[in-house]
């Protein structure tokens, strides 16, 4: 089972790649930085503010990532994305730029 030994805020001093959606956490960026061991192996997890705000809000709805753990924006599907955007349109925007709202197509121009 995964232990999270600490956690903090930090403003990216450099390129960094977000463990849940897989995008650059870019230089000034907040991002939250983990530091999780599990059977003897060590690592640092880093996220995006809005993409672990978005696994919270799953994890609030008892939806679970492998290990019991908060499941990653990557994983996530069309219902994961309606709850995230029920619960904060804002945080859904900031982790899915561009794309249309759960039940509100783009319009065809």
């Amino acid at each position: 089972m995964v232990t999270v030994i600490s956690t903090a805020q930090h403003i990216a001093r450099k390129s960094h790649r977000c463990d849940s959606c897989m995008r650059e956490i870019e230089v000034g960026t907040v991002y939250r930085r983990a530091r999780c061991v599990d059977g003897g192996e060590a690592w640092t997890w880093k996220t995006h503010l809005a993409c672990q705000r978005a696994g919270e809000i799953l994890w609030d709805h008892d939806i679970r990532g492998e290990e019991d753990c908060l499941i990653n924006v990557i994983d996530m599907d069309h219902e994961d994305r309606g709850i995230v955007y029920s619960a904060d349109p804002e945080t859904f925007h900031q982790v899915w730029p561009g794309r249309p709202a759960p039940g509100h197509p783009t319009s065809i121009q």
